[in-house]
């Protein structure tokens, strides 16, 4: 009986310190629970943005989407030069292509590209969280990420094309009521103008 009477009393003794230690332990824990719950709630930082914009290869989107706005632009600017100049000699036209290929360089060029990359941050950064990024690059650092990328372009295009039938239909479908609604209007507008 003395000898359970002393470990109970020894065991007494010690839970305080073992408490201690527990509770010390159970903070840290916390603390790092919550630091970790900070950061990821933070805003990530403009390296962080950039990363992903790395992974998602959006500077290289960004170029096949100026390439083909520089195109319909060169077609635009063609056809107003030959409206404005119909007689225009070869040595006028190549001065317009190279004027042309000048301000395309300038407005459209890689410095543009920056530009606008480094204003999109901000936007990035107000509606992710640091935590929201690096999901998002551990998931397209990953295998399937890394598929997911490479197969959209293929994925985008195959779609278009398998539904242009369907948003031409609607196109006609919408056209045709307009067309209706607009006659339907003007013989209304002559009824009431009749005496």
């Amino acid at each position: 009986m003395r000898k359970v009477f002393g470990l109970l009393v020894a065991m007494v003794a010690m839970s305080p310190a073992v408490a201690q230690q527990s509770l010390g332990e159970i903070a840290a824990q916390n603390k790092a629970v919550v630091d970790a719950k900070k950061t990821a709630s933070s805003a990530p930082s403009s390296d962080d943005v950039m990363k992903l914009f790395g992974l998602l290869q959006i500077e290289k989107t960004m170029s096949a989407v100026i390439a083909a706005t520089k195109q319909q632009s060169v077609e635009f600017a063609e056809q107003m030069l030959h409206e404005r100049m119909p007689d225009a000699t070869d040595a006028q036209k190549k001065q317009f292509q190279t004027m042309m290929d000048e301000v395309m360089r300038i407005a459209l060029g890689p410095e543009a590209i920056r530009e606008m990359l480094q204003a999109t941050i901000p936007v990035y950064q107000r509606h992710l969280t640091k935590g929201d990024l690096d999901a998002m690059i551990a998931f397209y650092s990953s295998p399937v990420g890394q598929k997911i990328l490479h197969e959209q372009p293929a994925m985008v295009q195959e779609s278009m094309e398998a539904s242009a039938g369907i948003q031409q239909r609607i196109a006609r479908g919408m056209f045709q009521k307009i067309d209706e609604r607009v006659q339907k209007m003007m013989e209304a507008e002559k009824n009431s103008a009749k005496p």
